[in-house]
């Protein structure tokens, strides 16, 4: 699942509409909570002060771009206006009104545009939340919102459907001299206020129930609406509350499965960790909760004992009791802070002492030994005639239930995904039926080959019929990166197939994998690595795919010594950041390096400007390490710009770049930022001024070659491997067997890194055992991309570094990664 949000604030109008300033402040603060991962999580786009023709674009890529479980978020901060024809329009930069006062429709984004969009067949987000912050005339003090004089009716406005619903500021015409509507959609938000029912989220309704609240109490003469088609759409969670809304939700909960003994039950522990999960709550963070809740708990516990003792030591001494004794008791129980219900308890308890065994015997009937024998065979016999049957096809059951990221195969996690046989076997393997579930995923593997969670599966079902097994296991991206998850997911599976399939598994025991979806989310990854050091038969892990998460989850499994072995991650701060945290990427700087010789030696080029995201370790890592190589050959990196900003502008952008004489562009975005390097391109083309195009490897993606290929021709960007560096290999024949279609690096890296865990499980089967094995000088096995050794940073031993260029293929017509020859 994605969550992403389109920001459109109008500032600046033409003649007959009057300037809004406040509109920018909106967008900004809007930016600010939905971005922030603890609180919304979002993948934001701003856009200010477009023309009609951006905005469109802008609005239809928002919409036609999404998936099914997305939640799509369109915000508008600026002029509204209702035509004489009834219908709404939304004003852009370029809207104006003649001199007799009637509006330019061409210059606005009709209302019926967007309703057309999310209504198209391609939207096929469920979950769509529209706000309209729009004041509708033209009275207008500087730095507030006016309204036009023609009025707005917005229960005639169309803007609903399934799964959508649609926040607005009013409901007709009224001046507003006060922006306050965005500011209280983000104070109930950014306070965790609007979230009314405290289960650590706001939903859609939650927050406009807390801003029509707001409005009342302050008295503006303003009434937001909200509208659903269906009721479902005010149940859209919008965001989380903020960090210490849920840390306060999470203390009540923990409150309330406290047992009278003062203990968290082993039942309690799997609800709790699931709420953490829930709430994403820091382990550390948790614990502490905890242990604040509990200290009351342990302190009357220990007042208790401590009456408790004396009470049995003044019975025991004075029986029976005296008067002063009861004196004492009583003055004793008030300094304890004890109530008269706690001491009755102990008071009314009868302990009865153990008989010795001697007395036990002696209650025994009298009976020989044979008719003891008699009996005994008599019970057996019993018990074997009425014991449970087995199931059919039964195998080993055991699931992750406490948490659903986790999957070995009893839930399906990619979606995306399904048909009747595959949802079949996942029901069979959750019953122990691992017979049917086998027949099922090899059925489903026959119509969908491509899928790596049924090969995995599948393979997993085998694994439990033979009830000798190891479990290792892989975190990927399936909710924000599903196309690279699948690359992942393909390399494990094809390892696990190899290996239990091919060669008899790991002496004698199949390898198991477990699944687990982070969504590329710190918090989430950090509590799925601590699920897997919980569970000691986790022997490995494979992943995760970001440097951010791999160092955020990677606390956990150097505290839990868990080895975890990422095949994606490059950034440079990776190195010795654990010794039980390796990796079968190659690290920035070889990247670097080769990008470096690249534009130098074969470009003949020494300037370059670099455009990166500042808060991503592997983009900022590259930037680093890329312009410590051009140095190092004689150039420069003039210019570099921060993609991640709020203020940041393309045009501008490249403008200085031409002006230092940069010859060199380089394009590090990540995930978040790829479009805003599209733009970068575009304004490139548009200037018409020919610069070479570097990136780094988030760029070898099939968005640049499906949607923008015209644009990124002639890129050319690193990669750790290619299909065709060794096309002969048994990893490539397998790869086209198995999946029908060539494979990514991301496979190959990820297949090496199962490798490496499997060779080490085949010296040692214990945690420690693999970390030790793994750093050996001794140790080697042979992967995708070459042989796997690594160093004691962690790092491996003589990586690979490809280049590649995007070209149109003259046949097909279509842009492809061509690999570019040494």
């Amino acid at each position: 699942m994605a969550k992403v949000a389109l920001l459109i604030a109008v500032s600046e109008y033409e003649s007959g509409l009057n300037p809004l300033p406040a509109t920018i402040k909106d967008v900004e603060a809007m930016q600010r909570v939905l971005q922030n991962p603890e609180i919304g999580g979002f993948e934001v786009e701003c856009l200010l002060n477009p023309d009609p023709l951006q905005m469109q674009t802008a609005i239809e890529n928002l919409f036609l771009g999404s998936q099914r479980d997305d939640i799509v978020l369109l915000y508008f901060s600026g002029h509204g206006i209702k035509h004489d024809n009834g219908k709404l329009y939304l004003a852009t930069k370029s809207t104006r009104k003649n001199e007799q006062g009637e509006l330019s429709r061409a210059s606005t984004v009709p209302a019926d545009f967007v309703h057309d969009i999310i209504n198209d067949n391609r939207s096929r987000s469920r979950r769509q939340v529209i706000i309209l912050d729009c004041c509708f005339s033209g009275a207008f003090s500087p730095g507030t919102k006016g309204e036009d004089d023609i009025s707005l009716n917005f229960e005639k406005v169309q803007l609903g459907g399934e799964g959508r619903a649609v926040l607005t500021s009013s409901t007709s015409t009224q001046y507003s001299f006060e922006s306050v509507y965005t500011q209280y959609l983000v104070q109930g938000i950014e306070t965790g206020e609007a979230d009314e029912n405290n289960d650590g989220f706001i939903s859609v309704n939650e927050l406009h129930q807390y801003v029509q609240r707001k409005v009342q109490e302050g008295k503006h003469e303003m009434k937001p609406q909200i509208q659903a088609v269906i009721k479902e759409g005010f149940n859209i969670v919008l965001t989380k509350a903020p960090i210490h809304n849920r840390e306060d939700i999470y203390k009540v909960i923990v409150k309330s499965w406290i047992a009278d003994d003062g203990q968290i039950s082993k039942t309690a522990r799997v609800a709790l960790m699931e709420q953490q999960n829930r709430l994403e709550i820091e382990p550390d963070k948790a614990n502490a909760i905890e242990a604040e809740v509990l200290k009351p708990h342990k302190d009357y516990l220990r007042r208790l004992d401590l009456y408790k003792t004396q009470f049995l030591r003044i019975t025991q001494e004075n029986n029976p009791t005296s008067e002063i004794n009861h004196d004492e008791l009583k003055r004793l129980q008030q300094e304890l802070r004890l109530k008269n219900e706690d001491v009755d308890k102990i008071k009314n308890r009868k302990i009865s002492p153990i008989p010795p065994l001697k007395k036990i015997i002696l209650y025994l009937p009298k009976i020989n030994l044979l008719q003891y024998v008699v009996v005994g065979m008599i019970g057996i016999m019993i018990g074997y005639v009425f014991r449970q049957p087995p199931i059919a096809n039964s195998c080993d059951k055991e699931t992750y239930s406490s948490n659903d990221r986790i999957s070995l195969g009893e839930k399906i996690l990619l979606t995306q995904d399904k048909n009747p046989d595959k949802e079949a076997g996942v029901k069979a393997f959750l019953d122990g039926d691992c017979k049917t579930a086998i027949e099922k995923f090899e059925s489903y593997r026959k119509a969908k080959p491509t899928d790596p969670e049924a090969l995995i599966y599948l393979n997993n079902a085998k694994a439990r019929e033979n009830r000798n097994r190891l479990k290792i296991a892989v975190s990927v991206p399936i909710g924000t990166d599903p196309n690279v998850a699948k690359e992942m997911l393909r390399g494990v599976a094809q390892a696990q197939d190899e290996v239990n399939n091919n060669n008899s598994g790991i002496n004698g025991k199949a390898l198991e994998v477990a699944i687990a979806n982070d969504d590329e989310n710190p918090f989430t990854a950090r509590n799925i690595a601590k699920a897997f050091v919980t569970d000691k038969k986790v022997l490995a892990v494979v992943g995760h795919s970001s440097s951010d998460l791999t160092k955020e989850a990677g606390k956990e499994y150097n505290s839990g010594e868990l080895v975890a072995i990422s095949p994606t991650s490059t950034s440079i701060g990776i190195s010795n950041f654990s010794p039980y945290v390796f990796r079968t990427v190659p690290n920035d700087r070889l990247a670097a390096e080769k990008l470096a010789e690249y534009m130098v030696t074969n470009l003949q080029n020494k300037k370059a400007a670099v455009f990166y995201h500042f808060d991503s370790a592997y983009s900022d890592s590259l930037r680093k390490e890329f312009a410590k190589a051009v140095q190092s050959k004689d150039g420069q990196v003039l210019e570099t710009f921060d993609l991640s900003k709020l203020n940041f502008n393309a045009t501008t952008a490249v403008k200085k770049a031409i002006s230092q004489n940069v010859e060199v562009l380089m394009l590090i975005p990540n995930s978040i930022t790829m479009d805003k390097v599209q733009e970068v391109v575009k304004e490139v083309k548009k200037n018409q001024k020919q610069l070479n195009l570097l990136g780094g490897d988030v760029l070898y993606s099939p968005k640049i070659l499906g949607i923008w290929g015209k644009q990124f021709e002639g890129m050319v960007v690193t990669i750790p491997w290619n299909i065709d560096s060794n096309p002969k290999s048994n990893f490539v024949k397998n790869s086209k067997t198995l999946w029908k279609a060539p494979v990514s690096w991301q496979t190959a890296t990820s297949y090496d890194a199962t490798q490496a865990i499997i060779g080490a499980l085949k010296i040692n089967n214990t945690r420690n055992g693999i970390q030790k094995t793994l750093h050996s000088s001794s140790f080697s096995a042979n992967g995708a991309t070459g042989k796997i050794q690594f160093s004691e940073s962690g790092d491996r031993i003589n990586n690979n570094i490809f280049l590649t260029k995007v070209q149109q293929n003259s046949t097909t017509k279509k842009y492809e990664f061509v690999p570019i020859k040494p």
